[in-house]
């Protein structure tokens, strides 16, 4: 992997939760900025923007996940990618798979390992998100001071002590120093500024996540390594269709008998000299308005009624119920010659990208209509389910994959 992980070391990292978390336990009326508890460690809440988790694994080892609302390209990568692959066993596996399918929205895992964090390999240049933003809650505590600078140095303060796990009552009551309670208590409308301040209840959030001195930080158990029959779930229903992509990509072309000669081709070829094109190229997506997808040699795309309607009449016209209709076609009309190349079984090579366009009902069908020989291994994977149930982890992005 050449991309530089700039994320901070796992104490250092934990500290800042610590501390954010501390922080609304202290204001309550901050909720949700800042962290809370989750089972296993520390999350952020989630204010628009997107969040953040950590949790500490036995062995002084640690993960951290979470997705950016603006900065997190993995999201919609088409192939999906694979989070946890290259994982190594002692990742708690069972509690992320649990973590992924509850999120729904997840962009990047890295793992520390005591010493350096690692995570899977991207795409060339793809940005994941991992900046581990503050949530705003250190943020709203400076708003919300008299003298700025104070608030800043009491917030340094229990940042240090997070880190040294030495949080007590004077830390805790320092924060408040900067405060007016009365001040607080209009910005964040809350009724009773009496309550503002819930010192024990810093404290004892302090206590459960290991920052006080003589406690323990909570920590997952390790994993005994990757389970059997893992699933990758997606986040977009075009992720789950571009797994579809890439098994069609992969399929070879089985041998027919060349099509009948008709005059449907004429006009198709007669069509596109008349308009300029030397050379087309159109997959079948059976959309009611617009059947074909089109692009040009470039690979530009573009739609014109009139030529799907020609298109469509060739391919039926050509079409057998019990080998098929093609589904990818190029033609080349130079004036002298009229060169086709047809697919029915794969995405060929002029054909990039894995992205299969909406909806699959229309493939369904032409698989259905085929003799059973002759439809290709990844027809059976037209029912299923990928956006609900995921994927296995050899149908994702993986490095030596085109994007």
């Amino acid at each position: 992997m050449t991309d530089e992980i700039t994320l901070p070391d796992a104490d250092e990292l934990w500290a800042e939760a610590a501390a954010l978390a501390v922080l609304p336990a202290l204001i309550p009326g901050m909720e949700p900025m800042g962290f809370g508890l989750v089972s296993g460690g520390l999350r952020s809440g989630d204010v628009g923007n997107g969040w953040w988790g950590m949790s500490w694994v036995e062995g002084g080892r640690a993960v951290v996940y979470g997705y950016d609302n603006d900065g997190s390209q993995t999201r919609a990568q088409v192939l999906p990618i694979d989070l946890l692959a290259g994982g190594p066993g002692w990742l708690p596996w069972e509690w992320l798979h649990k973590t992924i399918r509850h999120a729904e929205i997840l962009a990047f895992v890295y793992w520390w390992d005591g010493e350096s964090w690692a995570r899977t390999p991207y795409p060339e240049g793809m940005n994941d998100g991992a900046g581990c933003g503050s949530g705003g809650a250190d943020d709203r505590y400076w708003e919300l001071a008299e003298e700025y600078s104070d608030a800043v140095a009491a917030y340094n303060a229990l940042v240090n002590a997070c880190r040294a796990r030495t949080v007590d009552r004077a830390v805790i009551e320092a924060l408040i120093s900067p405060l007016d309670a009365e001040t607080v208590a209009e910005e964040l409308d809350v009724d009773d500024a009496e309550g503002i301040f819930d010192i024990d209840g810093a404290l004892a959030v302090a206590e459960e996540i290991g920052v006080r001195p003589g406690s323990d930080r909570p920590e997952l158990p390790a994993g005994n390594g990757e389970p059997p029959g893992r699933r990758v779930f997606v986040i977009e229903p075009a992720q789950a269709r571009s797994i579809v992509g890439a098994a069609m990509s992969a399929a070879r072309e089985a041998e027919r008998p060349a099509p009948a000669a008709g005059d449907a081709l004429n006009d198709v070829v007669e069509w596109m000299r008349a308009n300029g094109h030397e050379e087309i190229r159109a997959a079948f997506i059976g959309h009611p308005r617009h059947p074909f997808a089109l692009r040009h040699a470039n690979d530009t795309e573009w739609l014109d009624e009139k030529f799907s309607e020609l298109l469509n009449a060739w391919r039926e016209e050509e079409g057998d119920d019990r080998l098929g209709r093609w589904l990818y076609v190029r033609v080349h009309a130079p004036l002298d010659a009229v060169n086709v190349e047809r697919a029915y079984d794969h995405r060929p090579a002029f054909w990039k990208g894995f992205y299969v366009h909406e909806p699959l009902d229309r493939l369904r069908e032409e698989m259905a209509r085929r003799d059973a020989a002759w439809r290709p291994g990844w027809a059976s994977m037209l029912d299923v389910d990928y956006f609900k149930d995921g994927a296995p982890p050899d149908l994702c992005w993986r490095p030596g994959t085109a994007r």
